[in-house]
């Protein structure tokens, strides 16, 4: 399924970034990432999801649109004024997608905050970056394997990020995002 889930994912990624010069994906690209993660979770969770699944985002679209936008804006002043403190905040905002396709109700704003708070607490920051130089071993070995090997490797990455998320989350929201604490 997460195979499936990803060629689809890329397909469509590639059909939108070729639209109006780039411009689709710009204003797409937060809806579709949203519904990829949230089937990655699924499997993640051991549950089957639904192929409308992938496009949840839409039902959430002006949130997905600010959250991208504030992620890329937020990126790129970090790296333009040095590599490092674009890489820490690509580190601190890399949960706010997983964060809210977990719980649309927050917004934006604060899926941004959520997953900063989730990333520095209780030093979960170095098992993020392990997580991120992991993924770009298994990616780089995928790459080797004639390319073929992205069609599994791909997959796996996006799936243990979604664990990675699980993992920081911990116990205090349920599936449906139900505070326990």
């Amino acid at each position: 399924m997460a195979i499936a889930l990803t060629l689809l994912h890329s397909l469509i990624s590639f059909v939108v970034g070729s639209v109006g010069m780039g411009l689709g994906s710009l204003i797409l690209s937060g809806a579709l990432t949203f519904g990829f993660n949230r089937t990655m979770v699924q499997i993640y969770r051991g549950e089957t999801p639904q192929f409308e699944t992938y496009f949840d985002g839409f039902q959430h679209f002006l949130q997905t649109l600010i959250l991208f936008l504030l992620i890329t804006a937020i990126c790129m002043v970090g790296f333009v004024m040095l590599l490092i403190p674009g890489l820490i905040a690509a580190v601190g905002l890399s949960q706010a997608f997983y964060v809210l396709q977990d719980r649309p109700e927050l917004g934006a704003i604060e899926a941004l905050k959520e997953s900063w708070r989730l990333v520095w607490s209780q030093g979960n920051f170095w098992k993020v970056v392990g997580l991120g130089f992991l993924s770009l071993f298994v990616i780089l070995l995928g790459a080797l394997a004639f390319g073929i090997g992205l069609f599994f490797a791909i997959p796996v990455v996006s799936v243990a990020g979604a664990g990675l998320y699980d993992e920081l989350k911990g116990p205090s929201f349920d599936s449906e995002g139900v505070h326990f604490v």
